[in-house]
């Protein structure tokens, strides 16, 4: 064989291995599976459960999901939220049961949260995911929207 074959043979060899790396290194990052957010919010691991935040302009309503990731419903759960802000004080509220098996909890509006940590009571078991809010660093920073 001559050089020039057998440099692109290293080449093909070289980015095959690149590729499968690259693959493992993706599943491994999301836990090997995927999630999906069947009210087009962001989903958390909660234990057994996955948990679902979804922003609205007045509250905020998460959703328990199992592991097929179908709403549970919120009948005898209860559940309450820890909005961290940047200043690193915290508030605590309940969540209220709301429709369509989610729970509610108004938006904080004195303060930016910069994470808030949502815990459900299930049958017994205490599940709980801690969500970053995506809104920009320079609004976190201030503190509130204008």
């Amino acid at each position: 064989m001559n050089k020039s074959k057998m440099k692109t043979i290293k080449s093909i060899a070289l980015a095959f291995s690149l590729l499968i790396a690259g693959s493992t290194i993706s599943y491994a990052q999301t836990g090997g599976h995927a999630h999906k957010a069947p009210h087009g919010g962001m989903i958390q691991t909660a234990g057994k459960y996955h948990i679902e935040m979804v922003k609205g302009a007045d509250n905020i309503r998460f959703y328990l999901l199992d592991t097929k990731e179908k709403t549970v419903l919120n009948k005898g759960v209860k559940g309450t939220v820890v909005f961290e802000f940047a200043n690193k004080t915290k508030a605590t509220a309940p969540l209220n049961i709301g429709d369509e098996s989610a729970f509610l909890v108004n938006n904080p509006r004195a303060s930016i949260f910069a994470y808030c940590t949502v815990s459900f009571n299930v049958k017994g078991k205490n599940v709980s995911a801690k969500f970053k809010n995506d809104v920009p660093q320079a609004v976190l920073e201030h503190g509130h929207e204008h």
